[in-house]
């Protein structure tokens, strides 16, 4: 009975006044609740990674880790047995609050959650071709990215790009060796993903060694390749190296509508221009590797992948991790969608109904975000074995010369 009494309180109790709370508050008192401080002090921000430790890369090729997972039903002999490349993944945002503008980054919060399906539906992607590197950071929190929050949102955002950057830095020094190597993000990730590669690889020496960045769901606005990089370019071709892959994606009618953040060596600046309208995208369309308008059939779809997101909104709002480890990854589902790049920079899709892949948050906007990579798995997957294998071919070729 003692037990009983404990778990009454313990646990019954504070889901049943949660729900009381929400009842008569509703989304208000949620924002309300998980919401940041109004300032940014950087005193109050969590200790620093430390990249010695193996705790902060949350995927390395000296870990068993959910990035190892392979899709049932993927024939692995076409892999690359001796992997010469390495991916630098950076994982998009899972700390949603309660607490300060940046995550602290302890296991037991519902973020790490969140990171586990990141990386058994997007980093896992890459685990074909390549080592897998994927730091853990101070990520800055949901809010950093509302335009009522710019100033605060973008020193949560420095701070976790210090982290990115230490963390790439790192990695090169110990892990990389003159290796070639691909740059991932998605969300968050692919701001910081973008930033590092414009201060530490775009017009260096680097850039030799970058096979291709994916750097997915985060609007990359069109004029980055004439206010920012230099060598750089989008990829317009399956084959091509050196280049960036960025798209953003949407179910049918859906609305780029974002008004996010974006660093620019001058300072940071909105999506949004001053007659309200959004910076024109880049969309490489990840069914046929092309910028074009083209429509691409479902028949060029090689499959998605129907991974669940196990973490609750219950979880996020005791920023609790259910504790959730995938130990298998399920079979592809192929031929799913065509895909078009819109002239707004949207990538659109076959809107999905009565699946697992169905927009289960009813966003007015159509909007897929969390599926970005996971949609199109087997695509990705097979592309980047494609430009490894064309990276090798000519840094071989150029080696031998």
């Amino acid at each position: 009975m003692r037990v009983l009494k404990k778990f009454v309180y313990w646990f019954v109790l504070p889901i049943v006044v949660l729900l009381i709370i929400l009842t008569l508050f509703g989304r208000q008192w949620v924002f309300s609740y998980l919401s940041p401080p109004e300032t940014f002090v950087l005193a109050d921000a969590p200790t620093a990674p430390d990249y010695d430790n193996a705790y902060f890369w949350v995927a390395h090729p000296n870990k068993i880790d959910t990035s190892d997972l392979v899709p049932v039903g993927i024939n692995t002999s076409g892999d690359m047995e001796n992997k010469e490349v390495d991916v630098f993944f950076v994982h998009s945002t899972g700390f949603v609050g309660p607490g300060g503008w940046n995550s602290t980054m302890q296991s037991e919060n519902s973020e790490a959650q969140s990171i586990e399906y990141m990386l058994s539906s997007m980093a896992s992607i890459f685990n074909g071709c390549c080592h897998i590197y994927a730091p853990h950071y101070r990520e800055a929190q949901l809010q950093s990215f509302m335009p009522e929050n710019f100033e605060p949102g973008t020193q949560a955002l420095d701070l976790a790009y210090q982290d990115v950057e230490a963390a790439f830095d790192y990695y090169l020094q110990h892990f990389n060796k003159g290796r070639p190597f691909i740059v991932v993000g998605h969300s968050q990730g692919t701001t910081h993903a973008l930033r590092l590669i414009e201060e530490k690889i775009d017009k260096t020496p680097l850039y030799r060694q970058l096979v291709v960045a994916y750097v997915v769901g985060y609007w990359l606005p069109k004029d980055k390749f004439s206010r920012g990089f230099e060598q750089v370019t989008p990829c317009t071709g399956a084959g091509q190296t050196g280049c960036i892959v960025s798209y953003d994606t949407y179910g049918q009618d859906g609305q780029l509508d974002a008004t996010v953040p974006h660093w620019y060596k001058t300072g940071w600046e909105s999506s949004q221009l001053k007659d309200g309208s959004i910076k024109p995208t880049l969309c490489v369309n990840p069914l046929s590797w092309t910028n074009t308008l083209d429509k691409v059939s479902e028949k060029a779809h090689l499959g998605a992948m129907p991974v669940e997101f196990k973490r609750t909104p219950l979880n996020m709002l005791l920023a609790n991790n259910p504790g959730f480890i995938f130990q298998a990854l399920p079979a592809l589902t192929s031929e799913l969608t065509w895909a078009q790049c819109k002239e707004d920079g949207r990538l659109e899709i076959m809107q999905q109904t009565d699946n697992v892949f169905s927009n289960h948050l009813d966003q007015p906007n159509k909007s897929y975000h969390i599926l970005d990579f996971s949609l199109f798995y087997g695509n990705i997957r097979q592309n980047a074995m494609q430009r490894v294998s064309h990276f090798m071919a000519t840094h071989d070729a150029s080696q031998s010369e």
